[in-house]
């Protein structure tokens, strides 16, 4: 259905997008394995007035305090395993299993169209270990839906972006991330259902 009055995708692009109709682009064949359904019922159980308000120090491996399809939003910065004090000093295929199973509980108790947010680093030089498209991978497998990724940007509290290895030699240089990822990805649905809830934001939080 074109939607008059708005932009639609064409063959050079679009210079804005207001109202904007992109069924064209999503019908593509580079979308054929990616093809989803809306048609879900959208579910949300209320959690006990008892259990809000409250910080729980138990594993997030098993979450029974909180009720299924409950939560809207979940924002984590996982421990990177990097043998810090905190660390268990796991292997790699330890620690994907360990974020995982978190994941998967998180999934549990999210509400239909919620929100998972990963923020998560890359590691090492020999070789650099690109975790960030591991748990990509992960959750792609446990079943959500992924909504896209913010870089950020630390470079104005980090050191040089290059390490040269020998001191004014330059024959080995090597990069240092600047940068963190953020995830975000979400259950089920791309929306959520409204619900008649009121909304908060102020126009000029919108904008």
């Amino acid at each position: 259905m074109v939607r008059h009055g708005g932009t639609q995708t064409s063959s050079f692009g679009t210079p804005g997008r207001i109202n904007h109709d992109s069924s064209k682009f999503y019908s593509s064949r580079l979308y054929d394995n990616f093809k989803h359904s809306e048609k879900i019922s959208f579910t949300e159980n209320p959690i006990p007035e008892g259990r809000l308000d409250k910080i729980y120090c138990t594993t997030s491996e098993i979450m029974n305090e909180i009720p299924d399809y409950s939560i809207h939003l979940m924002i984590t910065s996982p421990p990177y395993n990097v043998t810090k004090e905190y660390d268990n000093n796991l292997s790699l295929k330890e620690y994907r299993e360990l974020l995982k199973t978190v994941f998967k509980e998180t999934y549990k108790k999210l509400v239909t169209g919620g929100r998972a947010c990963v923020n998560i680093a890359n590691l090492g030089r020999k070789p650099y270990i690109p975790i960030h498209s591991y748990i990509i991978e992960d959750m792609l497998e446990i079943g959500y839906l992924m909504r896209g990724e913010i870089i950020w940007n630390k470079a104005s509290s980090a050191s040089s972006s290059t390490a040269w290895g020998s001191w004014l030699s330059a024959k080995n240089p090597v990069l240092r991330d600047i940068h963190e990822y953020i995830l975000i990805f979400s259950k089920d649905s791309f929306t959520r259902e409204f619900n008649q809830k009121r909304n908060t934001i102020k126009k000029e939080e919108f904008l």
